[in-house]
């Protein structure tokens, strides 16, 4: 495995620039997170209804389509909701949005009441 670095203006194989490349594996680990976190979230939503349609499709003349409705409308809201999650997911999972958050709810909460008048 070969690994360039800029030492002095330049790069150059198999050198390493300590600070540097530790803040970019860092920031790779944050990404890698953040996408795992996102395809789990996907996956989580939406396999349920997946199979619950396969199972339809399979069994489809077996069973009632009445409790089929019944079953697969839950999970098909449960896919749905996954699109409210994920912009939800890239706000806490960002360092600056995440310690906004946590000021304003520090300033919300520690604030002192206001004045009846």
């Amino acid at each position: 495995m070969e690994f360039r670095v800029q030492v002095g203006g330049q790069s150059g194989p198999g050198t390493s620039t300590g600070a540097g490349s530790s803040a970019q594996q860092q920031a790779s680990r944050k990404v890698t997170r953040m996408c795992i976190t996102i395809a789990s979230t996907f996956t989580v939503a939406w396999v349920p209804y997946q199979l619950c349609r396969l199972a339809w499709a399979y069994y489809g003349d077996d069973v009632n389509d009445y409790y089929l409705e019944i079953v697969i409308d839950p999970f098909e809201t449960m896919g749905y909701l996954n699109s409210c999650i994920n912009p939800l997911i890239y706000a806490l999972m960002w360092r600056p949005f995440r310690l906004s958050l946590i000021q304003v709810s520090r300033n919300l909460f520690n604030s002192p009441a206001p004045d009846g008048g």
